[in-house]
């Protein structure tokens, strides 16, 4: 086969291999089929689906008082089941919901549940309606499984009941402009006046008026302090005006300083919490123990210091002192003394260890040891600072 007919054969190859891709470039490519698009019936459902969590508090309460009701014994003490969501661009909604068995019997109840508008027409400005728990202090807004000890301190529980002060009612909270660009934000609420440990009760029909004042001030890049103030008036008989005095007015002072290290924030951080409360009850009458005494007011004030030391990334010791008298009975007063220790097993579940001495001049005095373990399934973790 001679040079030129071989050439000749190539290059009729060539053109048929270029006719070949130029079919290839002219014929449509075959796609993969239109995917549906996100907003599919079963996405569109499931937007509306809020966050939902469960939170369990586990515990064992040792004591050598007798007349606890769990007195060495194990306990569920209490389940949390919690829904978040965004109502729509403008609210947000929230419910918690607590579990807890009382003579022998589980019971579910709201202890809260609330909407918040996000965006209203002055800036700075939000507000809430539903039932929450009141601003007043810091320790009073911590539910049971978030508190940084095992138990309230006892001025909440003496002032407000085993699991503080929460109530169906409005707020509005403002964010103050000032020339030094800090935090500050002003509380106002209006809730129903049916707490029965230094209010009226159930019985009531009238309200409560609550006012807060929070600061929160960078004094390094390492050190935060945050202070509050806060009143609560209302009336203590559920037949306001009756007697001429029967007024409840609580004063309230908190202070909190943080200390986080830059380079070591993940293993070692301090906190140093206090709070004071002031209560001045008018009673048209009352029993001081030995006698019912007309018309008085009774001044009474409680106190704790807290203090949280983590000295590893999951541990974190603490100690708090508490000092409370009681609205009703000004003579009688407890002094207490805890000492504890957490295990951050993750960020969802912890182990606590906590004795707890208590000192009281009506009755015997109580030594206590909780163990404690917490653990949630879902979102809800924290709550704000």
């Amino acid at each position: 086969m001679s040079y030129e007919t071989r050439i000749n054969q190539l290059e009729t190859k060539i053109e048929d291999i270029q006719k070949t891709y130029s079919i290839r470039a002219q014929t449509p490519q075959i796609t993969s089929p239109v995917q549906p698009q996100s907003t599919s019936l079963g996405r569109y459902f499931q937007s509306f689906n809020p966050d939902v969590s469960v939170i369990g508090d586990f515990t064992y309460h040792a004591t050598d008082r007798k007349n606890e009701e769990f007195r060495n014994q194990f306990q569920m003490r209490q389940t949390e089941l919690a829904f978040s969501a965004s109502v729509d661009p403008y609210a947000r909604g929230d419910f918690f919901f607590h579990i807890e068995q009382e003579n022998g019997d589980w019971h579910i109840g709201l202890c809260e549940g609330y909407l918040t508008l996000l965006t209203l027409p002055i800036e700075g400005l939000q507000a809430k309606a539903g039932k929450f728990k009141v601003e007043f202090g810091k320790a009073n807004k911590y539910h049971l499984h978030n508190l940084p000890w095992v138990d309230y301190p006892n001025m909440i529980t003496n002032y407000f009941g085993e699991e503080g002060m929460s109530e169906p009612g409005v707020s509005a909270s403002y964010l103050i402009p000032n020339p030094w660009n800090k935090y500050m934000e002003l509380t106002g609420q209006v809730v129903n006046n049916s707490n029965g440990v230094s209010f009226a009760g159930t019985d009531s029909k009238d309200l409560v008026y609550l006012g807060h004042l929070k600061a929160f001030f960078d004094i390094n890049e390492e050190s935060t302090v945050e202070a509050g103030s806060s009143l609560a008036v209302g009336s203590n008989t559920g037949s306001h005006g009756k007697f001429g005095k029967d007024m409840t007015a609580l004063e309230g002072l908190d202070l909190t300083y943080k200390w986080r290290p830059l380079q070591k924030g993940l293993y070692k951080s301090l906190t140093f919490q206090n709070e004071l409360l002031f209560s001045q009850k008018d009673r048209p009458y009352f029993d001081d123990g030995t006698d019912i005494i007309d018309g008085k007011t009774l001044n009474s004030w409680g106190a704790y210091s807290s203090l949280e030391y983590q000295f590893a990334k999951r541990w974190t010791a603490f100690g708090r002192y508490d000092f409370s008298e009681f609205p009703d009975y000004t003579k009688n007063r407890e002094n207490a003394y805890s000492l504890g220790l957490t295990f951050a097993q993750s960020e969802y579940c912890l182990w606590r260890v906590q004795f707890k001495r208590t000192n009281r001049n009506y009755d015997k005095d109580e030594n206590a040891v909780w163990l404690q373990c917490d653990f949630g399934l879902g979102p809800h973790r924290k709550h704000e600072y």
